[in-house]
């Protein structure tokens, strides 16, 4: 009877042993999960000097100007324009307008009280406003699921990528727009790779130029404590670059409760389409 109730207690303390064993493989299974889950890309964004550029227009100074082809240079010379990013601004066609058209008046000194006119349009509407490729001071939010990642920049324009494994379109299938076409995935160190085309024509960053043929490659790198991204752009077209046109942005993550602000316009206000006023010179 002794060694029945002694074989009895040994059998339940090894099993005891074995679910202790059990439950401390798992404690170490999931910390090593969790330990190997990589950072995410998802989340607020705001663009940093890096190099000690002071100003918005020295912040490509120190990126590697493109080396065009001479049917590329003939692009430029055409329709490039502002030191390199090109009179479209960040990504819109060719123009003297700034950020993403055409201007309404030539770049002229006006007189006290003369304001300068910046936009044909106060307000746009009908996918105008679609959130092109590259990004100045504003910052930007990302949202994602398994099929598609949202960009959202300060100044409500949208920017879809999708993540769902389908290919690009062919150049028959929709007009270009100033973002263009753009599918993606998400390698395992957490890198968002976006592939885009089918973009409106117009100058690139750093003396380059893109039509809708063009294939950029974006790569959205996040730091490995998740607060700080790296934005590598890859262009690559033989019609325009003898070879692949490469830069990098920065950007750290917001503050928890970051959001992007919503951007108000009143296509009724004619002062919405001007910039600055002349005040007088004293």
């Amino acid at each position: 009877m002794t060694r029945t109730k002694s074989i009895g207690k040994a059998l339940s303390l090894s099993a005891s042993a074995a679910s202790i064993l059990l439950v401390g493989i798992n404690g170490v299974v999931m910390a090593q999960q969790t330990a190997l889950k990589p950072p995410v890309v998802e989340g607020d964004w705001v663009r940093t000097d890096t190099n000690g550029s002071g100003s918005f227009d020295n912040l490509t100074k120190t990126f590697k100007p493109a080396v065009l082809t001479p049917e590329g240079q003939a692009m430029v010379g055409a329709g490039g324009g502002r030191g390199g990013r090109g009179g479209g601004g960040r990504g819109g066609p060719p123009g003297a307008g700034g950020r993403g058209g055409a201007g309404t008046e030539p770049a002229e000194a006006h007189v006290v009280g003369q304001p300068y006119v910046t936009g044909s349009q106060t307000c746009r509407f009908s996918g105008a406003a679609q959130l092109g490729l590259e990004y100045d001071s504003e910052g930007f939010h990302l949202v994602m699921n398994k099929t598609e990642a949202v960009f959202l920049q300060e100044r409500g324009a949208t920017r879809h990528v999708y993540l769902d494994g389908r290919g690009l379109p062919g150049p028959d299938v929709r007009r270009p727009s100033g973002s263009g076409y753009s599918v993606g995935h998400i390698e395992p160190d957490g890198t968002l790779i976006v592939d885009t085309t089918d973009m409106t024509a117009g100058g690139v960053t750093a003396g380059g130029y893109r039509t809708p043929e063009s294939h950029v490659i974006q790569r959205y790198t996040p730091s490995a404590d998740g607060q700080h991204l790296t934005l590598k752009f890859i262009w690559a077209d033989p019609k325009i670059y003898q070879t692949p046109h490469e830069y990098e942005y920065t950007f750290d993550r917001m503050e928890p409760g970051s959001y992007a602000l919503e951007t108000f316009c009143d296509a009724t206000d004619p002062l919405w389409g001007q910039s600055i006023v002349p005040p007088v010179q004293k």
